[in-house]
């Protein structure tokens, strides 16, 4: 059987072979796609980017891979098709025209829709939280930003918005549909209840899946948050939380895995703010409260590094004002880590409440306190709930079941279409 994925981003040794940067995602494709090299099954690696100039194909250690430009779109798709002739077809991630191409050029009883995330809810929750005056168009601030790379807090969830209204002509297209959660397979209901749904778990990175969180009863109160450059992670709601914690534990500290907002000095730092928004606004948030001293930002970090913080970590903390099933919670419990979670979007099939970690509302910040209190003063409950979560982890994220259910599901698919007249 020879099937083809269709990605939205280019794989490490694909860009390294085209002198393109690469990308820091993809961690689940690459995870699945070595997985499945015991499966009888050739995969075929297709990716499109807009810095790609023509479309190309390389075979780099015994795997094909295709790259074509994105403004080619569906034609350069269409030939990548006609040269490799898959039964099949998977499509990671539905908020990029990419989705569209394959059902719009391939049989679409044949192409199965692998959702990544849901771009339209994202966007709706985007700003949860914030003051008002971060849904409000600025145009001044918005071409300024844009010079520097960056973006309005506005700008990210319109992109989102304006991906999800992609997003819902792929469902109305799509007949098979792949997710994780109750809350995907929700969604995809409600946008195509004819569509067929199948669920499949992630493989998650493989540093996780060795070791272990210990709880050290010296170790200074820790906290990580491995997310925080965007408003839909919710680091505003954890600094509006840390008051309440700091009262209690007067010596905690935050980790955050990413940047911090940046400094200029007195007289630049106002500019600073007004240009990095969200950061700038994290920045005065956390000093009018009295908490800046207990924040740390690592920078972005590599899977090694990111384990090293949830094992040198009390609590990891996953405040987001939605998610779908972040692979950040799935790595914490797989190191069997004490966890407080959002209850939203996906992460109650992930977790389950006062077995396995502590759901809260992410729009209470004092229930996300009390949650991360209730760990931190039962050391012994909290590591019990990270036991258990570890082996929920370690069953849910199992790659050679993963890749066995992926196997099935690709013959099913197969035979039902060499089933019909």
């Amino acid at each position: 059987m020879k099937v083809l994925w269709l990605l939205n981003f280019l794989p490490a040794p694909l860009a390294r072979a085209l002198d393109l940067p690469v990308q820091a995602s993809g961690s689940w494709v690459t995870a699945l796609y070595q997985a499945m090299a015991q499966q009888p099954v050739e995969i075929i690696l297709c990716a499109h980017n807009f810095a790609v100039t023509k479309t190309e194909r390389r075979e780099i250690d015994d795997t094909v891979y295709w790259a074509f430009p994105t403004a080619e779109g569906a034609s350069a798709l269409k030939k990548v098709l006609d040269a490799e002739q898959p039964e099949l077809v998977q499509v990671f991630g539905t908020e990029n025209d990419h989705p569209v191409w394959a059902l719009e050029t391939f049989d679409p009883e044949k192409v199965l829709i692998y959702i990544q995330g849901l771009a339209g809810p994202c966007g709706e929750h985007m700003a949860d939280g914030l003051p008002e005056r971060f849904l409000r168009r600025q145009p001044l601030k918005e071409t300024v930003t844009a010079r520097f790379g960056g973006a309005t807090v506005y700008q990210l969830r319109q992109r989102l918005l304006d991906q999800g209204e992609a997003e819902k002509k792929v469902f109305a297209l799509a007949r098979n549909v792949l997710g994780r959660t109750e809350w995907d397979k929700a969604f995809t209901a409600s946008v195509n209840p004819q569509a067929r749904y199948y669920k499949l778990n992630e493989i998650l990175r493989a540093p996780f899946y060795s070791g272990g969180w210990q709880r050290d009863p010296l170790r200074r109160p820790r906290i990580f948050v491995s997310q925080g450059n965007t408003p839909l992670k919710g680091l505003h709601r954890v600094i509006e939380a840390l008051p309440a914690i700091a009262a209690r534990y007067p010596d905690v500290q935050v980790d955050v895995a990413g940047w911090p907002p940046p400094r200029k000095g007195a007289l630049l730092q106002p500019v600073m703010n007004w240009l990095a928004e969200y950061p700038g606004y994290l920045d005065q948030l956390a000093r009018r409260l009295g908490v800046a001293d207990r924040i740390r930002y690592t920078g972005v970090l590599n899977a090694e590094a990111m384990k090293t913080c949830f094992l040198q970590s009390s609590v990891f903390l996953l405040p987001s004002s939605l998610e779908n099933s972040p692979n950040s919670l799935g790595e914490a419990m797989l190191l069997g880590m004490p966890c407080a979670a959002a209850n939203v979007g996906g992460v109650p099939s992930m977790m389950e409440d006062k077995k396995e970690g502590l759901l809260f509302d992410p729009a209470r910040p004092d229930q996300m306190a009390q949650a991360v209190l209730a760990l931190l003063d039962d050391p012994s409950g909290a590591e019990a709930m990270g036991k258990a979560a570890r082996a929920r982890a370690m069953a849910d994220h199992d790659p050679k079941a993963i890749a066995a259910a992926q196997m099935a599901l690709y013959n099913q698919l197969c035979d039902a279409k060499e089933a019909k007249p």
